[in-house]
């Protein structure tokens, strides 16, 4: 079953980030290439790629929450970049290799819409209890 989490981020807003899906640990987010994000060479900023990484995981680990208690935070982050990210459009396609009380671990894979493998990452989140 597909699922989709109202994220309401306004920086996802700002940077033009979609989740397609999220379920059971994994996710898809997508991310639209636009001038904003491209550095001085004109191709995607890595700092960009960095935060799809952390997003696509971040999308995972909600997946696997119970959102009327619980919430997370990103509490380390790794990127390896592939290849230059060109284009209209990224996906990252993330799941979770590890899934305990208070952390998980997750990673991540970025495609270009040539589906060339652009960046992976993995991340580290720690569950956190909800503010009522």
């Amino acid at each position: 079953m597909t699922e989709k989490h109202d994220v309401r981020s306004p920086f996802w807003d700002h940077i033009r980030i979609e989740e397609i899906e999220a379920h059971d640990g994994q996710s898809e987010i997508r991310c639209e290439i636009f001038q904003n994000l491209l550095n001085s060479a004109g191709v995607v900023h890595g700092g960009a790629l960095a935060t799809l990484v952390d997003a696509s995981i971040g999308s995972a680990v909600r997946s696997t929450l119970d959102l009327s208690t619980q919430t997370s935070a990103t509490v380390d982050l790794n990127i390896k970049y592939i290849k230059a990210g060109r284009g209209t459009v990224l996906t990252a396609k993330a799941s979770l290799a590890h899934r305990g009380r208070t952390l998980v671990v997750g990673n991540s894979e970025i495609y270009d819409d040539q589906q060339n493998l652009v960046a992976i990452g993995s991340a580290t989140f720690m569950i956190l209890k909800r503010k009522q």
